[in-house]
């Protein structure tokens, strides 16, 4: 009698011996991989034989292949052997590889009759009873004699191996022992053999970790072993399920057939759930690392995703929920909290701390004060606090367990946060890489919310500068107001029963306070970058009613630009203008009239202010001129110059000057020409018109 197979457990032995081949050429890498990988790609050949051919899972072809898986078997533990065992022990060795090879011969030619299909089966008594359970004699008797030889700081590696070739042997010869005693094999330990291979091949993979541990480290993907283990584990339970399902179909009764669609159906569930969680693959990630890795983690792809996750854009998350994943993700805990020193606080070694973030925990605030314990233990950010069960109730009160505490410490801010960690999905225990790992996190995220910081504090410093900025201009254009209004002030006493005079007060106040409310208005608002598509000028009728409004005699020369526009709003041209007039006024003597010249240089407009007072040097041009806040009069803020500039500028154009000591100054406007529109020229000129 020799027995009938499961071609559904053979199939799934060879899948899974298949992917265990996979893995352990990745994992091991190099020579000492292929010795292992060998011996589960004999297994997986005649798994598969075996599958094909189930009613005869002896004989035939799936006899030869198990002579063959045998054989391999044999030759992995004689090159183990010749590798580790002492030179003494060659002449062993050629006399091992000689019984071997004469077992192996005396079993194939016991198997080519059914072959070659002269018969179908096979008698006990024949000579396959003496070959192929003395080539698993062999096996077994190479295994025990690696192990017992082989050195004391060696057995490490090779402990694996014996275990398992040799076992599987083993159970070939408790194969052959029943069939000798009952007088045919029992489909029960056929199929037995599928599952015991299968669960055998892992230890091989593991060998060659262990001997690549030995050897030099190589690079290996993790997350190709990690997606490999999870194959492997699912295709394990589901030959388990299969298993349990073939009892039932053997075993059972009428019920057998919905026992088994229920017993499918609830472990594709079973499985499904457990690879959607989260919980389960971090236990399989660990559990991979631990048997499958040398350091426990992958810093080239650690730093990559620290590095993703804190520069991802605020529209995702937070700055301080990204720093508590930076630090959380690489230690697998699904929770956080961030506590921050306070920006105002200057640097201290136990600062206090308040709530600044949370990640999967209540958003609920909290503050350590200072001198905290907590902040006491990680003041110089050397080591990761893991506190105790009854250390620290008030913050477990709050946010619940705390795994451990990782130190932000800043080169330069010293202690500037901590981050609870509550406890990971696949409980560990944290070893000096993983707070090593921690701690540089720890720096990295510092780091970062020390640089948001100071981007802050830049931010703010370059609104009150705007502001500030505002305000120059605004107390400059006031000055020049309370000038006009002190002028007729002064005209008020000798002028005040005049008609004429009571009128043009009128119309003066009015336009101080309504130039009042502008610049209010200006100081609320920040004033735009460009200017408004319909701020369109005419700058020689708006110098000619500057010129007009002088008390002081000022010349004005131009050629003809009649209807040529600028773009810039009317205020800003104003009150450029007027600044360099006023200055180039102040600078020139009652006899020396001050000179304006426009012109059309191209594409340009110039505008030349020109004085013959005692002019500036080099220096001061240089220097003082055009900087904000500097000025050599004393009744002077340092504006004007500054803000004429800055608002043509805003325009397109520019402001420069050219002053020779005793000989004057010539202040040079130059602004792009706006052409404009066909339709929209006609209007403009009848603007010109009006404003003439």
């Amino acid at each position: 009698m020799t027995g009938t197979a499961s071609a559904s457990l053979y199939a799934g032995c060879a899948a899974i011996s298949v992917a265990w081949t996979v893995l352990v050429l990745v994992v091991g890498r190099g020579a000492a991989a292929r010795p292992p990988a060998l011996a589960v790609a004999a297994v997986a050949a005649w798994a598969g034989i075996v599958a094909l051919t189930p009613e005869t899972p002896l004989s035939g072809f799936a006899g030869l292949a198990e002579v063959a898986r045998s054989a391999v078997w044999f030759a992995v533990l004689l090159l183990l052997c010749r590798r580790l065992t002492a030179t003494g022990g060659a002449v062993l060795l050629r006399g091992l590889g000689a019984l071997g090879l004469g077992a192996t011969l005396l079993a194939v030619v016991s198997l080519l009759p059914a072959v070659a299909g002269a018969t179908g089966t096979w008698g006990l008594g024949t000579a396959l009873v003496l070959g192929r359970p003395a080539l698993a004699m062999l096996v077994v008797l190479v295994a025990e004699n690696l192990y017992r030889n082989a050195p004391e700081e060696a057995r490490w590696h090779v402990v694996l191996p014996c275990i398992a070739l040799g076992g599987l042997a083993a159970f070939d010869l408790v194969l052959y022992a029943d069939a000798a005693l009952s007088g045919g094999f029992s489909d029960v330990l056929i199929d037995a053999r599928a599952v015991l291979t299968a669960l055998a091949a892992p230890l091989l993979a593991i060998a060659a970790v262990r001997d690549r541990r030995a050897s030099r480290e190589a690079p290996v993907s993790r997350e190709l072993v990690f997606h490999g283990a999870t194959l492997l584990t699912a295709g394990t339970f589901l030959l388990g399920a299969g298993v349990v399902g073939e009892a039932l179909h053997r075993f059972g009764g009428p019920w057998a057939g919905a026992a088994q669609v229920g017993l499918l159906a609830g472990a594709v569930m079973t499985l499904a759930v457990a690879v959607s969680a989260r919980s389960v693959r971090s236990r399989l990630r660990r559990l991979v690392v631990d048997h499958f890795f040398r350091d426990r983690y992958d810093y080239r792809r650690e730093w990559l995703r620290c590095v993703a996750t804190l520069s991802a854009p605020d529209a995702e998350a937070s700055a301080e929920v990204r720093a508590i994943r930076a630090v959380a993700d690489s230690a697998d805990s699904p929770a956080g909290v961030l506590l921050l020193r306070d920006p105002g606080d200057a640097p201290s070694d136990a600062p206090a701390l308040s709530w600044a973030g949370s990640w999967n925990l209540p958003s609920t605030p909290f503050a350590l004060p200072c001198g905290h314990a907590l902040a006491l233990a990680l003041r110089d950010g050397t080591w990761v606090a893991r506190p105790g069960a009854g250390e620290f109730p008030e913050l477990r009160s709050v946010y619940g367990p705390v795994w451990l505490a990782v130190p932000l410490t800043h080169h330069r801010e010293g202690l500037l946060g901590v981050v609870l960690l509550s406890p990971p999905r696949a409980r560990f225990v944290p070893d000096g890489e993983a707070f090593d790992l921690l701690r540089a996190l720890g720096r990295e995220v510092a780091m970062f919310l020390a640089e948001r910081r100071a981007a802050q504090r830049v931010a703010d410093a370059e609104r009150i500068q705007a502001y500030a900025g505002r305000f120059a201009f605004v107390a400059h254009d006031v000055k020049t107001v309370a000038t006009q209004l002190n002028l007729l002030l002064a005209n008020a006493e000798a002028n005040i029963a005049d008609p004429e005079f009571q009128q043009d007060m009128l119309l003066t106040v009015g336009a101080a306070a309504r130039r009042i409310e502008t610049l209010i208005a200006r100081l609320r608002a920040p004033e735009e970058g460009g200017v408004p598509s319909a701020a369109r000028i005419q700058p020689l009728a708006r110098l000619r009613q500057l010129v007009a409004r002088r008390p002081c005699p000022v010349l004005l020369e131009a050629d003809d630009m009649e209807g040529v526009l600028v773009a810039m709003a009317p205020e800003a041209f104003d009150a450029a203008v007027t600044h360099l007039l006023d200055n180039a006024v102040e600078a020139s003597s009652p006899d020396r009239p001050v000179l304006v010249r426009v012109l059309r240089d191209g594409g340009m407009i110039r505008v030349d202010i020109v004085d013959r007072g005692a002019g500036m040097s080099a220096a001061f041009l240089r220097d003082v001129l055009f900087r904000p806040l500097a000025s050599s009069r004393p009744e002077g803020n340092g504006i004007g110059a500054w803000q004429a500039r800055e608002l043509l500028r805003r325009a397109g154009g520019d402001l420069v000057a050219r002053s020779v000591p005793g000989a004057g100054t010539t202040m040079r406007m130059t602004m792009p020409v706006e052409d404009p529109p066909p339709a929209a020229a006609a209007p403009a000129r009848e603007t010109a018109g009006a404003e003439a």
